[in-house]
């Protein structure tokens, strides 16, 4: 018995299975990979619109999965014909103060 046949897609399974459980215990996929619940969706800012393709920044609410600590999650979402690219991010309430404030200084 040949059981390469058999391992390669017994990993694609264990990991996606592991995906699935964590959308399920998280609500969201935003939240399954960002390890977390969210709360609620701030907003999006659209960052670039060309021809067919687009950009588009998220910016959520969330609470850890591990405490009831505050985090925002910061979603890159990247779409072009036939392709999406998400990259997620998570920062501490702290870490989200400081980057606001260099935003705001970059912005005047």
């Amino acid at each position: 018995m040949d059981y390469a046949s058999l391992i390669i897609p017994a990993v694609f399974l264990v990991i996606g299975g592991s995906f699935l459980f964590r959308r399920v215990k998280y609500g969201s996929w935003t939240g399954a990979f960002l390890g977390g619940t969210v709360r609620r969706t701030v907003g999006k800012v659209d960052l670039e619109r060309m021809w067919m393709t687009s950009r588009t920044l998220t910016v959520n609410s969330m609470e850890s999965s591990d405490s009831a600590e505050q985090l925002v999650g910061l979603v890159l979402t990247s779409k072009a014909p036939m392709a999406v690219r998400v990259s997620p991010f998570k920062m501490t309430r702290e870490q989200a103060l400081d980057l606001s404030r260099l935003l705001q200084e970059a912005a005047k």
